[in-house]
C-alpha cells in the first residue's frame, strides 16, 4: 500500500506542477489589453499550485521517496503563440480533467488519512480554480 500511495502522491504533484498555467508560465500567450483579469486568476492558480506542489513534495520526502514531477503534456506545446483569452477555454478542459483525476486519487486513497487529506486540500483548490475560471468565461461573455 506504501508503494501505491507514492504512486497516487506523485501523481497528484505530476498533475500540480504539470498543469496548464503551469505550462503557459514558461510559454507566456499574447495578451490584449483586455486580458488582465485573466492573467491575475491564472496568476493566482499557478501560486496555489506552486504551493500545493511543495506541500506534495515534502509529503512524499517524509516518506522516504523521490518526488517525480514528470513531464509537461506534449498536446502543450500546440499552444504556442495562442491568445490569453483563447487558452482560457482550454484551461478550463485541463483543469477538469485534473479535477475528474483528482477525484479518483482520493477515492484510491482511502486508507491512507494524511494523504487522502492531502488530496482532499488539493481537489478542493482545483475546484475553485475551476469555477473561478467558469466565473471569467461568463463575464467575458
Amino acid at each position: 500500500m506504501a508503494n501505491a500511495t507514492i504512486q497516487l502522491l506523485n501523481e497528484l504533484l505530476a498533475i500540480e506542477y504539470r498543469s496548464l498555467p503551469m505550462y503557459l508560465t514558461y510559454a507566456a500567450p499574447y495578451r490584449h489589453a483586455s486580458d488582465a483579469r485573466a492573467g491575475e486568476v491564472l496568476q493566482h492558480i499557478v501560486t496555489d499550485q506552486q504551493h500545493m506542489s511543495a506541500r506534495l513534495v515534502e509529503e512524499i520526502q517524509d516518506r522516504g521517496a523521490a518526488p517525480e514531477v514528470g513531464d509537461f503534456p506534449m498536446d502543450f506545446t500546440d499552444m504556442h503563440d495562442l491568445s490569453l483569452d483563447y487558452l482560457v477555454k482550454d484551461v478550463i478542459v485541463w483543469q477538469q480533467r485534473g479535477v475528474n483525476r483528482i477525484e479518483q486519487i482520493v477515492a484510491a486513497l482511502e486508507n491512507d488519512r494524511a494523504a487522502r487529506e492531502l488530496a482532499q486540500e488539493v481537489l478542493g483548490a482545483e475546484r475553485a480554480h475551476l469555477e473561478a475560471l467558469a466565473e471569467l468565461i461568463a463575464a467575458t461573455a
